[in-house]
């Protein structure tokens, strides 16, 4: 047997256990998020506190990246660089750590286990091939990490430490690897955009608008069939008559908007919000609408079947700015 050969069969006969670990990892990440989002909200705090040091006003890039070369000491460290419009330009960037070694335990008992098993195959497979094995299915479980922060982040801007941190009108916040790939979690960007913006972005192949925001525009048009417009808010805007039809929209925010003969016909609107908004002629038929919260303002109760009425949420928001959900 080769080299190649003995690696490709070691890796097929460990396929499964990759596969298990992953769900384990999976639960780690959900019995850890509050750990995990407290270390991330210190990390915000101590950038508030250097940013004040240092007189930076101008933050608007956030890029959490996990460090591979830590991995290798069963270590998972991540970085937070914080940047102006300059990204690596910027002549005074801020940065802190933060250590999530806890929630990859599962893939660091994985490799032990993974450094016994190589020793059938007498130095045909290595260390460092196990290394590398443990290392691409950690970089590929974290993209679960950037979900979980999409979620946790859609109201990232009222927590404290975050609020402390002065940032320019337009800012976005993203989670990966370090000096390689990396997703955006939340963003916001509070400047009126246009129509002729929307539709372009609509138009460009493999494109996606996820986490995107859109404030104070009125935007008119467009079919955005297959597209990706997870977690995308949409604050004090007009929409009319765009088609959101078969549109993967699950963790949507629409504040304050109006939409005119809009479509969500067979649209994924799970977790989505509509806070405040108003409607007419609007359609959701055949939308998935597991835990989307509504408020009552401008809606039609023969706009959703008997299925629909009771996935949704409906919140009554107090003039203090307390809600009920029912």
């Amino acid at each position: 047997m080769t080299r190649a050969e003995a690696l490709e069969q070691f890796q097929q006969r460990h396929k499964k256990s990759a596969e298990d670990v992953r769900e384990e990892f999976l639960a780690e990440l959900r019995a850890g998020t509050g750990e995990m989002l407290e270390g991330i909200y210190k990390a915000f705090g101590e950038i508030a506190v250097q940013a004040g040091e240092q007189g930076k006003e101008d933050c608007m890039n956030f890029i959490f990246s996990l460090l591979r070369y830590d991995l290798g000491r069963e270590k998972a460290r991540v970085r937070l660089d914080v940047t102006n419009a300059g990204w690596i330009l910027d002549r005074a960037p801020l940065c802190t750590e933060l250590d999530l070694t806890f929630l990859f335990r599962p893939y660091f008992r994985w490799k032990k286990e993974l450094l016994s098993a190589m020793r059938e195959y007498m130095g045909k497979v290595n260390r460092y091939d196990v290394q590398h094995m443990v290392d691409r299915e950690i970089m590929e479980s974290i993209r679960a990490a950037v979900y979980v922060l999409r979620y946790a982040f859609r109201d990232v801007e009222t927590q404290a430490q975050f609020a402390d941190i002065p940032k320019l009108p337009f800012w976005d916040i993203r989670f990966g690897e370090y000096r390689d790939w990396s997703d955006s979690v939340a963003q916001r960007y509070r400047e009126p955009r246009s129509t002729e913006e929307w539709l372009a972005k609509l138009g460009e192949d493999g494109g996606t608008l996820a986490c995107g925001h859109w404030y104070g525009a009125e935007l008119k048009g467009g079919v955005c069939a297959g597209k990706d417009l997870q977690f995308i808010v949409f604050e004090e805007c007009v929409l009319k008559g765009i088609d959101f039809g078969k549109a993967w929209l699950s963790g949507a925010r629409f504040l304050g908007c109006r939409l005119e003969s809009c479509s969500f016909e067979g649209t994924d609107l799970g977790m989505a919000e509509f806070r405040q908004c108003r409607f007419a002629d609007c359609c959701f038929a055949g939308a998935d609408l597991g835990q989307a919260v509504f408020t009552p303002e401008g809606l039609e109760a023969e706009w959703f079947d008997e299925k629909q009425q009771a996935e949704m949420l409906v919140a009554v928001e107090e003039k203090e700015g307390s809600a009920g959900e029912g």
